[in-house]
């Protein structure tokens, strides 16, 4: 059989990656902003000003571990505004990127003094391929590279990826008195990205690991050099706890790391690690059957080690490391039949996975236990893997037919994700589309049920939005964002006393809301309540960012005769919201005429 030419090698897999990757998310470009898009990128005015990001700006302190993603979406911003299209694009050129990645990291791995003698190696560039393909056309990267304000998490893996593709070309470089200078600046690149990682996202806190692993396992030379290259790069993580430390001040105590290292949870270490478990294993199950994804799923939360899921997860990733740990032993002992050192990359493929989970997956609890973009950097690790280990198992079959069932299978399967990915991008497409999918998966969960009702409400479907918000409320009285819904809905209708006791509770759960505090101030306003509207939102505190909330209070002060106050809410209104600051001049002038 002959094979193609060497530029068509190197070619075909660069062209089967784009064109897989391109009509997976060909439809991406035209989806909405989702969920918390609103509040990262909609609502965020320090991404409206690139000065922001100058040294010492809003941009370095209102994330700081996540400056660099911020960054980008001011630069999206300056670029094309709030079109959501070039924030789509921007995310998949880094997902492409990404890909890319994938390619060059296993076809270099191959080039290492101990994966150098397999019989894959003259096989690496298929390898690769087929681990990039998987990679950039499954259905689970979805969440990742379509949810806008995930940019944080692929663009991390950037990142993180690019630093070991070239700490492995670093290492591999030819060296001597000659190279020098071009060596010392090959590994200030590789330790800018490494703290460009560090600021992107907090999930590369461990990836200095990984690179640890790669040099121990499949690199050689002298102790003292391999640890005084790997030393930097292990001071980086660093970064990471002396940023969050920092936020605390100088006096930092106990109580104050307790509390930086959970995110808006109470929930327990052992707690949450017990529900990671079967987390975990979940991501597995969706790299491997990617069935049911949910944007939002409503995952059980355990309290026990002994719990049936638990038990069986732990059994699971337990002999997953086993076996991760046997291939590194088998390999190294003497005997009859020998692995293959490809078997190497395997297990190093496993550490990935659980390496990088690590921070999110452990005794740092998070309040939502479960995100599908979590998986997004630890996947990287699992294709690795199941690349290396199916093209081990090809080769049983015979050097020639072994490629051939490899690369058909590697392709069959990267063009079926990558239908399913296009598929999954619908879902994406619209706030509804989306809702209606999570509401429908997790009926039993009040956030999906809330969105969707919101997303209804939006659409102007108020009738069929009514139901899904009061399932929210009773499967979660203590949903604030419920009640609010639920009180536009019922102010829309014309149902004032119902909309005034929802919104009532809306502010009673979660003062912090300025449009429940606005719309509790119109419905005053239709109530002829207008002393109440001045006595709760006068001050403005309440309302501070809603255009609505001053509209409203304006209406007020103007109905009650205080034209001089009213005018100063115009006057306000004139920048953020010159439509409305016309609508609350022009009814100021029609009570001048008519009898208050």
């Amino acid at each position: 059989m002959t094979w193609p030419s060497a530029r068509a090698k190197a070619a075909w897999p660069l062209a089967a990656l784009l064109l897989l990757t391109l009509l997976a998310y060909s439809g991406s470009f035209g989806g909405a902003f989702q969920f918390d898009d609103q509040r990262s990128i909609v609502d965020n005015p320090v991404i409206r000003d690139l000065r922001n990001f100058l040294p010492g700006g809003e941009g370095y302190h209102q994330r700081p571990n996540r400056s660099v993603a911020y960054l980008t979406f001011a630069l999206n911003h300056r670029a094309g505004g709030l079109a959501p299209a070039g924030y789509h694009a921007v995310n998949l050129a880094i997902h492409l990127l990404n890909g890319l990645l994938v390619l060059a990291l296993v076809r270099l791995a191959f080039r290492t003094p101990r994966l150098a003698g397999s019989a894959l190696a003259p096989r690496a560039s298929e390898i690769a391929a087929v681990a990039a393909l998987l990679f950039a056309t499954h259905p689970l990267q979805t969440q990742a590279v379509t949810y806008v304000v995930q940019r944080i998490t692929s663009l991390a893996t950037t990142f993180c990826l690019l630093t070991l593709v070239l700490y492995l070309r670093w290492r591999l470089a030819p060296s001597g008195p000659s190279r020098r200078p071009a060596r010392a600046a090959g590994y200030l690149l590789l330790l800018l990205t490494a703290a460009l990682a560090m600021r992107t996202k907090e999930i590369a806190f461990t990836f200095p690991l990984v690179i640890a692993l790669f040099d121990l396992y499949l690199l050689d030379g002298p102790w003292t050099t391999r640890l005084a290259a790997l030393a930097p790069l292990v001071a980086c993580m660093g970064i990471i706890p002396a940023t969050v430390l920092s936020t605390a001040g100088a006096a930092a105590d106990f109580g104050d790391v307790q509390r930086l290292t959970r995110v808006q949870t109470s929930l327990g270490r052992l707690d949450y690690l017990a529900t990671e478990l079967p987390v975990m294993a979940t991501y597995l199950r969706l790299l491997v059957l990617p069935l049911g994804q949910n944007l939002d799923h409503d995952f059980p939360l355990f309290h026990s080690f002994l719990a049936a899921p638990v038990a069986a997860s732990a059994l699971l990733l337990g002999s997953l490391v086993a076996f991760g740990c046997w291939l590194l032993l088998a390999r190294t002992r003497p005997g009859p039949r020998p692995l293959d050192p490809a078997a190497r990359l395997v297990a190093l493929g496993i550490a990935w996975f659980f390496l990088a989970l690590l921070l999110e997956s452990s005794v740092i609890p998070i309040v939502d236990v479960i995100f599908e973009h979590r998986a997004y950097l630890p996947s990287v690790g699992f294709f690795l893997a199941v690349s290396a280990g199916g093209g081990l198992l090809a080769r049983r079959l015979g050097d020639a037919r072994g490629r051939v069932l490899f690369l058909g299978a590697g392709l069959a399967l990267a063009a079926g994700l990558s239908a399913a990915t296009y598929a999954r991008n619908e879902v994406w497409a619209t706030p509804l589309s989306l809702w209606a999918d999570a509401a429908a998966k997790s009926p039993g969960k009040s956030r999906p049920q809330n969105n969707l009702g919101a997303a209804l409400d939006a659409a102007g479907r108020d009738d069929e939005a009514l139901p899904h918000v009061l399932a929210a409320i009773r499967l979660d009285p203590g949903n604030a964002e419920a009640h609010y819904n639920l009180g536009r809905i019922r102010l829309v209708q014309g149902d004032y006393a119902g909309a005034l006791d929802s919104l009532q509770t809306a502010v009673a759960l979660q003062p912090a809301q300025p449009e429940a505090w606005a719309n509790l101030a119109a419905v005053l306003n239709r109530l002829r309540r207008f002393d109440e509207t001045v006595r709760l939102v006068g001050d403005g505190a309440r309302i501070d960012g809603s255009a609505d909330g001053h509209f409203n209070l304006g209406v007020a002060l103007a109905a009650l005769g205080d034209d001089d106050a009213a005018r100063r809410e115009i006057r306000l209104l004139e920048d953020r919201a010159p439509a409305l600051a016309r609508n609350l001049a022009a009814y100021l002038e029609g009570l001048r005429g008519s009898p208050r």
